[in-house]
Formats: C-alpha cells, sequence, structure tokens
C-alpha cells in the first residue's frame, strides 16, 4: 500500500525550497549563490525522499542525493538523477555554509542548481502522479512569449 499523504507533505517541503530559490534568483542582487545551492539541495533531497515516503520505505536522515537516488531506485526500476550530479547537489548541503568551501560558486552555479531541482522535483511528481504547478517552472520564464 502506498503513502500519498506522507509523499505530498515531502513534496510540499521540496516546493517550498525550490520557491525561496526562484525567488532569490529573481529579487536579490547580488545573486547569493550559496544559499539558492543550499536550498535547491534541499529541495533535491526531500523531492527523493517523496518516492520513499510513497513507498513506506525507511528515509534515512542523510544529505547524500547519491544514496537516496539508489534506495528511490529500488521501487521505481529507474535512476532519477545522474550520479555525477547527485553528488554534485549533494556538497551543496555543506560547502554552502563555510564560505573557504563557496568561494568559487558563481551564477551559472546557482543556475545548474535551479536547473536541476526543478527536473528533480517534477520528474518526483511524475512518479507519484502528482500535477505539476507553477513551482516547477524555469524561474526565467516571465511567462511571456
Amino acid at each position: 500500500m502506498h503513502n500519498l499523504e506522507d509523499a505530498k507533505k515531502w513534496i510540499g517541503i521540496a516546493e517550498r525550497d525550490y520557491a525561496v530559490s526562484v525567488t532569490l534568483h529573481k529579487l536579490h542582487r547580488p545573486l547569493p549563490v550559496e544559499i539558492i545551492c543550499f536550498h535547491c539541495q534541499q529541495s533535491v533531497e526531500k523531492s527523493l525522499k517523496a518516492i520513499l515516503a510513497y513507498n513506506n520505505a525507511d528515509i534515512p536522515k542523510t544529505h547524500d542525493i547519491r544514496l537516496l537516488n539508489e534506495l528511490c531506485e529500488k521501487f521505481i526500476n529507474e535512476s532519477i538523477i545522474d550520479s555525477r550530479v547527485a553528488e554534485t547537489i549533494s556538497d551543496f548541503a555543506v560547502v554552502t555554509r563555510y564560505v573557504e568551501d563557496n568561494r568559487d560558486f558563481t551564477e551559472d552555479t546557482g543556475d545548474f542548481a535551479l536547473k536541476q531541482a526543478r527536473e528533480i522535483l517534477g520528474k518526483a511528481k511524475e512518479v507519484l502522479n502528482l500535477p505539476q504547478s507553477i513551482e516547477t517552472e524555469n524561474p526565467d520564464d516571465d511567462g511571456k512569449e
């Protein structure tokens, strides 16, 4: 039996972390890349934990995206995130908090993190058969064509 209610709670948290990143990206200059990357990592982490919750799996207290992805693969028979990307995103949970570790972060780093968080959140919602919403839209898309 699946646990959609718990999965939705995890997705809600993932959406909020992603929304914080998008808001910072749109409104704050200079761009707080390390904060954007941290919240994107949190969004990816919670998205993967939503899949585990849905499947009534034990949810480890970890920031290791690669491990969470491997645990999810047991239930959905596919990888949600590339292992190299997972490793990079995992690092954002810690290195973003220390000045000496995030000196090389650029706007491109922030853009990369946003793209990954958006894609993983969208994939998790797809796996859970949840509707896509504005939270997973591209932060650079102003709705104009």
